[in-house]
C-alpha cells in the first residue's frame, strides 16, 4: 500500500485522482462519465457495423440514439449547468471534451442525413446510395471513428497517471466500441430473427473478442514495466477491490464466457435454431456489459505519480 507524507498541501506517494469524480464526494458523477464513455463507444460502433458490414438502417439509426441521447444528456448532467454548456463547443483548441462534443453532434447531423432515405424521407433529393449520401456517409463514419478513440485519448492527455497516459488506450477503447457495436447488431439480430445477420455478426464478434482479449494484455504488459504508480494500478486492476469488475466482469463474463456461447450457438443443428439465437444473444449482452466493466476498472485505477 502506497505511503502518504503531508506536507502542507502537498501529498507524496501515489494518490487515486479525483478530478473526474472517482474517489472523491460526488460519487453521483462517476456513473455519469461512464455511460457517457460507454454510450459513445457503443453508438458510433454499431452505427458503423450496421451501415458498413450488415447494411441495417434501423440498427444504424439505434447507435445514433444511443449517442444522441446517453452520451449527450450523460455528458451535459456531468459537466453540470446545462445552461453553459455550449460554450465548451468553443474550446477545440485546448479541450478534448470540446472535440468529442463536435464530432459528436456532426455525426449525428450526417448520419441521420444519410439514413433519412432509407427510413421513409425518400422524397429527399439523395439516397444512400448515391453521391451526396455516399459523402454524408464518409463524414458521418469518419465521425464515428473519433468517437471511438476520442475518450481514450481523453484519458491519455492526463500525463500525470500512467495507467493512462497510454498510446494503447485509444486502441483498445476502438476495438471495445467496434465489438459492442458488433454485439448489440447480433443480439438484435437475434432477438428479430435476422438469421443471416446473426452469423455474420457472430463470426466477426468472435475476431473481436480475440483482438480485445490481445490489446487487453498489451494494457496490462505496458503498466508492469513503468512508474509505481502505474503498477499500483495495475495490482488494483488484477488482485485489488476492482478485480471483480475487471477480471470477473471484463475477462470472464465479458470476452471468455460469449467466446464459448458463440462456440455453442455455430455447434447448434438448425432444428436447435432458436437455442442458437438465444445463445447469441446473451453472448452480445455480456460482451456489451465487458464493455462497460473494462471502462470502470480503468477509470477507477488512475492513480496520479509520485509529487517526490
Amino acid at each position: 500500500m502506497s505511503t502518504y507524507i503531508d506536507l502542507g498541501k502537498f501529498r507524496a506517494g501515489e494518490r487515486l485522482q479525483k478530478e473526474w469524480g472517482f474517489g472523491g464526494q460526488r460519487r453521483w458523477r462517476d456513473g455519469l462519465l461512464l455511460l457517457a464513455f460507454f454510450f459513445g463507444g457503443v453508438g458510433a460502433g454499431q452505427f458503423l457495423v450496421s451501415t458498413l458490414i450488415v447494411k441495417w438502417p434501423i440498427s444504424a439509426l439505434i447507435g445514433l440514439l444511443i449517442v444522441l441521447v446517453g452520451k449527450g444528456a450523460a455528458h451535459i448532467l456531468f459537466l453540470g449547468r446545462p445552461s453553459r454548456f455550449w460554450r465548451i463547443f468553443f474550446r477545440p483548441q485546448t479541450s478534448w471534451i470540446s472535440r468529442g462534443l463536435i464530432f459528436m453532434t456532426i455525426f449525428v447531423i450526417f448520419g441521420a442525413l444519410y439514413l433519412a432515405p432509407d427510413l421513409g424521407f425518400d422524397w429527399l433529393p439523395w439516397s444512400s446510395s448515391s453521391t451526396t449520401g455516399i459523402a454524408l456517409w464518409i463524414v458521418a463514419a469518419l465521425a464515428s471513428l473519433f468517437m471511438m478513440v476520442y475518450d481514450g485519448f481523453l484519458l491519455a492527455s492526463g500525463r500525470s497517471i500512467p495507467s493512462w497516459h497510454s498510446g494503447i488506450i485509444p486502441m483498445l477503447f476502438a476495438i471495445y466500441s467496434l465489438d459492442s457495436g458488433i454485439a448489440i447488431t447480433s443480439t438484435i439480430s437475434a432477438l428479430s430473427g435476422r438469421i443471416e445477420t446473426v452469423a455474420e455478426a457472430a463470426y466477426l464478434d468472435t475476431l473481436l473478442l480475440l483482438a480485445v482479449l490481445a490489446s487487453l494484455g498489451v494494457y496490462l504488459l505496458t503498466m508492469s514495466g513503468t512508474s509505481p504508480a502505474a503498477r499500483l494500478s495495475l495490482r488494483n486492476l488484477l488482485v485489488g477491490g476492482v478485480a471483480p469488475f475487471f477480471i470477473g466482469g471484463a475477462i470472464i463474463a465479458g470476452v471468455v464466457i460469449p467466446l464459448i456461447l458463440i462456440y455453442l450457438a455455430s455447434s447448434i443443428s438448425l432444428s436447435y435454431l432458436n437455442l442458437a439465437l438465444s445463445l447469441t444473444a446473451v453472448a452480445g449482452i455480456l460482451a456489451l456489459l465487458g464493455d462497460l466493466f473494462v471502462r470502470h476498472s480503468i477509470l477507477k485505477v488512475g492513480y496520479h505519480i509520485s509529487l517526490i
